[in-house]
């Protein structure tokens, strides 16, 4: 399996070949294996282009915060990931 952080340099590769699909299918990959991974979350909301899009990627967030995520500390990261989201959708 690669290395997150080579995953992720391929998720953003994917991003600046608008190759959205591609970029979304790799960074389900890191997510799954690191739920709060702040770079994936930010490069999964760079890819977002619609408010559907950027309601459904909320829902998304919650979803795996409530099943993966059982850390206290690390729920400041769903607070950032949940406030870059609504930023997006208000810059719509």
């Amino acid at each position: 399996m690669s290395k997150l952080w080579e995953m992720l340099d391929k998720a953003y590769e994917c991003i600046g070949e608008n190759s959205y699909e591609e970029a979304q299918d790799i960074l389900e990959q890191v997510l799954c294996t690191d739920p709060q991974n702040v770079d994936a979350w930010a490069a999964y909301i760079h890819i977002c282009n619609t408010e559907n899009d950027l309601k459904q990627l909320r829902n998304h967030v919650i979803k795996v915060w409530k099943t993966r995520v059982h850390n206290d500390y690390l729920f400041a990261t769903k607070r950032f990931v949940l406030q870059r989201l609504e930023e997006k959708m208000s810059s719509l």
